[in-house]
């Protein structure tokens, strides 16, 4: 008999990552606070539940991806909490990006119960949600990975254990930070071709092939060409994970400044009304102050 799974919050990247478990053969029971993101996992066969708690009393391998740390240690540690409602042996595993403290602070409470738990927050966006080609950073017992690899493998091809809980979250904040400083440094650069007369496809296709190509690129053709900023990764999440990053290094006593930058960017995003779009939508606000303001990628 399969083991069974539970996945807590079904959302922008949850339902994709339970999709693809599901359709790997496991007996999955599923629950977010939005009734109609369940949908269409109970259409494809999984069981709605009417709360968070009675996804782990029915689970063996319970899953979570929700916002932030306020709402992961609400739900973990909370009254009437997942922990506390989990039985022995029942194995607990956070996707969520937080705070390393947090994954610090609910393995010591698992332990204490006889709970297993793993933080594995991913990288790959929507995109790779629905690709299962995530990257998983686990932090936590390497026994408990062994027990629930084939479950992580059904959303994501490279998972990599990092070390104790609180280290998965520190290797995903610096990933976030690197990406972010990346991509908005590749927008700077395209308003100036912009503005210089030359179009998005010819610096594009240049610096694809030169020693500035990234991973970034690939939004040019998703995002900046089409005018498609719907939400692969939010404006209000990226923010987020930049501030654990400039908390971690402000507790580890690290200096950094390009993250500080890549902020102040989200900050300009979130104070213009667009937290909900995706990162990409920053472009929008470079050309502004470039002057660029009526020009349209070409």
């Amino acid at each position: 008999m399969s083991v069974s799974v539970g996945f807590i919050g079904v959302g922008n990247m949850g339902n994709p990552m339970a999709s693809n478990i599901l359709k790997n053969g496991y007996r999955m029971t599923v629950f977010d606070i939005n009734p109609r993101a369940m949908d269409n996992l109970v259409l494809a066969g999984a069981e709605g539940a009417r709360s968070a708690r009675q996804v782990v009393e029915q689970s063996e391998v319970t899953v979570t991806s929700l916002p932030g740390s306020p709402e992961v240690e609400a739900s973990y540690l909370g009254a009437d909490g997942l922990i506390d409602a989990a039985a022995s042996g029942t194995v607990l595993v956070d996707l969520s990006s937080v705070l390393p403290s947090t994954p610090r602070k609910l393995e010591e409470r698992c332990r204490a119960r006889g709970v297993q738990f793993l933080e594995a927050p991913v990288s790959g966006g929507v995109t790779g949600a629905a690709a299962a080609t995530l990257a998983v950073m686990v932090g936590g017992d390497a026994a408990v990975l062994e027990r629930v690899q084939p479950i992580l493998r059904a959303i994501g091809t490279n998972i990599h254990h990092v070390g104790p809980a609180g280290a998965g979250n520190t290797v995903k904040a610096i990933n976030n930070m690197l990406s972010s400083v990346n991509a908005l440094a590749m927008m700077e650069g395209l308003a100036l071709g912009l503005k210089a007369g030359l179009s998005l496809e010819i610096v594009h296709d240049v610096v694809k092939t030169s020693s500035g190509n990234s991973n970034a690129l690939a939004r040019v053709h998703r995002a900046l060409i089409p005018r498609n900023f719907e939400p692969g990764f939010k404006v209000a999440l990226m923010n987020k994970d930049l501030e654990t990053f400039t908390s971690i290094a402000k507790d580890l006593h690290v200096p950094v400044s390009f993250a500080n930058l890549a902020q102040r960017y989200q900050q300009m995003a979130l104070a213009a009304g667009l937290g909900e779009k995706d990162t990409t939508v920053i472009f929008t606000l470079i050309e502004k102050l470039a002057a660029l303001a009526q020009a349209e990628p070409r």
